[in-house]
C-alpha cells in the first residue's frame, strides 16, 4: 500500500555552492511504473530549472511502499519497500554505491534488491537540467528506521556522498504505528516471496530483481 511519495531534487549551482531542496507531497494510491517515475523526475527538473537555470549535477525521485495489512507486514519481516530513481550528468556516478538511513548520526545501509539503468529522453527538461544518466533501484528498509527522525541518503559511485533523498519520518499505516517494536529481528532478512508479491502488486514495468525471481 502506497502511503507517501517524496520527490527529491538536488543541484550543484554554477557558483560551486552545494545545495539541496527536498519536496514532499502525498499522492493517491496506485501502481507505480517507470513512466510515472519519469514524469515525477520531469516535474522535479522543471522546479530545479526555476532555481538553477544552467542545470544541476543530479536529482532524484523517491517512492516507498508500506505493507498493506498486518499479515503482510509480519510476512515481510517489518520492512518497507523503497524505490530510488536518480539522474545525473556524469555516468561515472552510477550505480549508487549505497543507500542508507541516518538517525542521530548513525548510518544503517539498506539492502539493495536491484539496480536498473534507464534512458532519459533527449529533449526533456530532465535531460537538459538533471542529466542523461538514470538508475532505478529497489531497496528494503526497516520500518522502525523509516519512522525515525532522520534522513534517507545515498552515496554516488564517485564525488557525491550524503545526498539527501528523503526527510524522515515517513507516514506509516496505523497498524505499523501501533507496533511497539517496528524493527526487524537482528540479522533477519526479509521474506522474499512476500516481498515479491508486494513489489509485483505495487510496481509495474520494472525488471524483477534477481533475488525475487
Amino acid at each position: 500500500m502506497r502511503w507517501l511519495l517524496t520527490v527529491a531534487l538536488a543541484f550543484f549551482l554554477s557558483t560551486a555552492v552545494d545545495a539541496q531542496t527536498l519536496n514532499q507531497r502525498p499522492v493517491s494510491q496506485g501502481e507505480v511504473t517507470p513512466a510515472e517515475m519519469t514524469e515525477r523526475l520531469e516535474k522535479a527538473a522543471v522546479r530545479t530549472k526555476g532555481q538553477a537555470p544552467k542545470g544541476a549535477a543530479r536529482g532524484s525521485s523517491i517512492d516507498f511502499c508500506w505493507p498493506s495489512n498486518v499479515e503482510e507486514y509480519r510476512d515481510i519481516g517489518k520492512y518497507v519497500l523503497v524505490l530510488v530513481s536518480v539522474v545525473t550528468q556524469d555516468a561515472a556516478e552510477l550505480p549508487l554505491r549505497r543507500v542508507y538511513v541516518t538517525v542521530n548520526g548513525e548510518q544503517t545501509e539498506l539492502v539493495r534488491l536491484s539496480s536498473e539503468r534507464r534512458d532519459v529522453r533527449k529533449g526533456s527538461t530532465t535531460f537538459s537540467i538533471l542529466g542523461p544518466f538514470r538508475e532505478d533501484g529497489f531497496y528494503v528498509a526497516p520500518a522502525g528506521l523509516m519512522m525515525s527522525d532522520g534522513y534517507l541518503q545515498a552515496d554516488f559511485a564517485i564525488r557525491r556522498t550524503n545526498f539527501n533523498l528523503y526527510k524522515l519520518p515517513g507516514t506509516p499505516p496505523d497498524f505499523v504505528k501501533a507496533d511497539n517494536d517496528p524493527m526487524p529481528a537482528k540479522d533477519a532478512a526479509p521474506n522474499m516471496p512476500a516481498l515479491k508479491a508486494l513489489l509485483t502488486r505495487e510496481y509495474q514495468g520494472f525488471e524483477l530483481p534477481a533475488s525475487l525471481r
